[in-house]
């Protein structure tokens, strides 16, 4: 019997042999599928883990985990739930109709060894309606310290259609939001949230900086924004300004997706693309006088004004023109903002086609845990999800590099998530992000059902 107690977290689970808990699950390789192949395998699931040792798992969560626990116990980075909403509605995949504490007892020792599954950094979210929103939160704050939760609101339905029709003659109001809730190990801290665009875009960021990754440009932008930086790190930044080199964003688009530019690509890479704009006189003089030291293969450096600003100045510019546009800014910082607790951009209705399969009133956009999964997990990571569901998760998780475990114990883990992941396996599945991270197919996964 699980134990679950809260401060101290006593787990049975931990005096299972992983013998026994091996045998408890059974893999049937006639389900397990692995890449063709005539696919190649993208770059993102190279490396480390070149056989991508993907988990479905067929049977009751709770004996599943139980099951992973000795292999899994401390290596997760991020787990990901969707767990029945006890509305009492009808909803013939899973039971929904629990008294509130029934839903509490059925979820305490599921949440409970979730917990423990965490790497040191890791991360839980819990999606949530306000049927049991109050309870569930009250609960995480025991298991996981309320210092380490943060709630995030989901805007998940537009206030159209029947339903505000009824809401409109009964005087009530319509439900377009739901909750998640996130706990980390470590607390809120460490996360690579993506920033949303704003309504527009500017066409006359079309510049991408290529040799130079995503952290270092963080690192620059850092010290940007510090005032206090030091003659160290503006060493530094120096240092990353010297790895850039410069391409059209079509070209770029081109080459990495196979298509044509998009406003999506746009966004999505606003990180990496700059514009050029003019300076004052003021600091074109600073740029003036630190270019003739610098070489003239270095593409690009910075300089610090009399006011401590950091710009990051192009090299190649005519020093006899009175103002040439040389100063160089990021896409990200004047056109996208971020997202904060309210995410009300991510398009949640019309999602039938995702995945090519239908879950009616179940399924989450694939946008929703691309940026879950992006702002907690590097490629390579584990992510979990013991609600599979129409396996959203799974998908979104392969398409971005990650390893995956899925727990489903309904019949759709057959009926929805198989050949949905075979689909996006064999690069088959262009829709949800697919186009936004340039999917092509690969990797696989290996089935087990509980015995």
């Amino acid at each position: 019997m699980l134990a679950c107690t809260l401060g101290r977290v006593s787990i049975g689970a931990r005096s299972q042999s992983a013998e026994v808990a091996r045998k408890s699950l059974l893999e049937d390789t006639d389900k397990s599928y692995q890449a063709p192949p005539w696919v190649t395998v993208p770059r993102s699931l190279l490396g480390a883990h070149p056989t991508f040792d993907n988990r479905l798992i067929f049977g009751e969560n709770l004996r599943a985990l139980r099951a992973l626990a000795p292999e899994f116990v401390g290596k997760i980075k991020c787990i990901y739930i969707d767990p029945p909403y006890n509305t009492g509605s009808s909803f013939v995949r899973y039971q929904n109709a629990w008294t509130h504490a029934g839903w509490l007892d059925f979820m305490r020792p599921r949440l409970v060894l979730l917990w423990e599954f965490l790497c040191r950094d890791g991360f839980l979210a819990v999606q949530i309606d306000d049927n049991e929103f109050a309870r569930l939160f009250l609960f995480l704050a025991r298991l996981c310290g309320e210092q380490n939760l943060k709630v995030i609101t989901v805007k998940m339905a537009e206030p159209t259609g029947v339903k505000m029709t009824q809401v409109i003659t009964s005087g009530g109001i319509p439900k377009l939001k739901e909750y998640i809730i996130l706990a980390g190990k470590a607390g809120i801290r460490g996360l690579h949230l993506e920033r949303v665009p704003k309504d527009t875009w500017d066409d006359e960021y079309r510049i991408v900086l290529e040799g130079v990754n995503r952290d270092a440009l963080l690192d620059l932008k850092a010290i940007i924004d510090d005032p206090s930086r030091s003659a160290g790190d503006i060493q530094r930044a120096d240092d990353i300004c010297a790895t850039f080199s410069f391409a059209l964003a079509e070209e770029v688009c081109r080459r990495e997706t196979g298509g044509r530019l998009t406003r999506a690509w746009l966004h999505d890479n606003a990180w990496r693309i700059v514009r050029t704009v003019a300076t004052s006189a003021g600091a074109k003089r600073l740029a003036d006088e630190k270019r003739v030291t610098v070489a003239p293969s270095v593409p690009a450096f910075v300089i610090e004004t009399a006011q401590k600003k950091l710009y990051v100045i192009k090299t190649a510019y005519n020093p006899s023109r009175p103002q040439p546009r040389i100063r160089l800014l990021f896409a990200d910082d004047y056109l996208t903002v971020h997202p904060g607790d309210f995410w009300q951009d991510i398009k949640t209705t019309g999602l039938g086609d995702e995945g090519g399969v239908d879950f009616t009133n179940g399924k989450k956009p694939e946008a929703l845990l691309r940026r879950i999964i992006g702002m907690t997990t590097q490629p390579g990571d584990w992510v979990l999800d013991a609600f599979a569901g129409s396996g959203t998760t799974g998908a979104v998780a392969h398409k971005m590099g990650r390893r995956w475990i899925m727990i489903e114990q309904g019949e759709q883990c057959h009926t929805h998530i198989i050949p949905r992941l075979r689909r996006v396996i064999d690069g088959t599945d262009r829709s949800g992000i697919s186009q936004a991270v340039g999917w092509q197919g690969g990797g696989g996964f290996r089935y087990f059902r509980l015995v």
